[in-house]
Formats: C-alpha cells, sequence, structure tokens
C-alpha cells in the first residue's frame, strides 16, 4: 500500500511541472490516531458506505467492552474501561482506521491528497512557490477542522515541506515558509515518508 501511494505521488510531482507549475508537499502524521477512533463514528460510516450489517455489528462488538491496565513498578494492577480507540496490534486495525480517516480527503485543484494509515501528504501546485505555501495553509486548516469532527489531530514535529525542482529552477533559493498552528517550516532538502527518502 505504501509503495503505492509513493508511486502516485512521485508521478504527479514529475507530471505537473510540464504545465509549467511549481509542486509542493506537506507532509503530515496523524497523532495518536489509532487511539482516537470513536466507535459509534465509525459504525455510522460504513453504514452509509453501504456496509453489509453483520460486519458493523461485528466491528462495533470488536471496539466495544474493552479494558486496559498500565503496567509499571508499584501500578495499581486495575483494569480501566476504554470507550475510544482500536488496538494496534490487530491486523484490522489499521483497515478500520483508513476507513474512519478517510472523510479528511478533499479534492485539490491542480494537486492531491494522499495518505496511508496516519500519515497524510497534501501536494499543491501554482505559478509560484509562494502561492503554494497559501494554498497549502489554506488545505490544512480544512484538514484540521474535519480531524477536529473526528477528534484526531496532526503532529506539529513530525510535519515536514518540500519544494519539487525541476532541471529550470533547481539552483532558485525558495524562501517562502509554512506557517501552521504557531509553527514555521522551511522547506527541506530531503524528507522521509512511508519509508522513502525524498529529495526536490
Amino acid at each position: 500500500m505504501a509503495s503505492d501511494t509513493v508511486t502516485t505521488l512521485t508521478y504527479e510531482v514529475k507530471t505537473l511541472p510540464m504545465a509549467g507549475r511549481t509542486v509542493s508537499t506537506l507532509v503530515l502524521n496523524i497523532k495518536r490516531g489509532f487511539d482516537n477512533v470513536n466507535p459509534s463514528t465509525l459504525c455510522v460510516m460504513l453504514r452509509a458506505k453501504g456496509v453489509n450489517p453483520y460486519l458493523v455489528s461485528w466491528t462495533k462488538s470488536f471496539l466495544s467492552g474493552r479494558s486496559c491496565r498500565l503496567l509499571y513498578q508499584r501500578s495499581p494492577k486495575v483494569f480501566a474501561p476504554v470507550a475510544v480507540g482500536t488496538p494496534e496490534e490487530s491486523l484490522v486495525s489499521p483497515l478500520l482506521f483508513v476507513i474512519y480517516v478517510s472523510r479528511l480527503h478533499c479534492e485539490i485543484p491542480y494537486g492531491l491528497s494522499l495518505s496511508c494509515v496516519d500519515d497524510f501528504g497534501l501536494t499543491v501546485s501554482s505559478a509560484s512557490y509562494r502561492r503554494n505555501i497559501q494554498i497549502l495553509q489554506k488545505q490544512y486548516a480544512r484538514l484540521k477542522a474535519k480531524g477536529a469532527r473526528l477528534g484526531v489531530g496532526f503532529s506539529i514535529p513530525k510535519t515536514e515541506l518540500i519544494y519539487w525542482c525541476t532541471n529550470r529552477n533547481r539552483d532558485l533559493i525558495f524562501n517562502a515558509l509554512v506557517h501552521l498552528d504557531g509553527s514555521v517550516f522551511a522547506p527541506k532538502v530531503e524528507v522521509r515518508w512511508l519509508g522513502y527518502w525524498f529529495t526536490p
């Protein structure tokens, strides 16, 4: 799945500049994503997607009635109920999480929104890198608002920015910065996403 996402991104960042556009990508990570899945909201989504009622009931049962306890020295060995979240060690959890965050995807004119489980990438293109920054900040604000409605947020420390270059503009100095949630991000000379390294 990650390789397909990377192939799609690579194709787009090579194709968009052919129309004379500059291309930029903002890499994001959902913060504690699996821990914030709301079972009721997920079941509503599954019904809306036409999933078999039996599977919806199974999902509700799978995510309900769970408990956990913290294990550390002198900790009280008492189980506490868990009302939200899906267990990360389960093989079905990544699929349920992908369905849960599917509402975060949005159409971007001359760009695209990609994800692989809890890793997101927003790619935009325009006549200039500075214009790309404006578009990315607007798209991030939309993404953040959608995430808030689902109870998920994004990890600012794991956010990265890259400006894609062609042979024509590889020597330009890109000083346009992205401002998100009070933090400033400068473009990186290399970015690691989904286990792959990218350079401009």
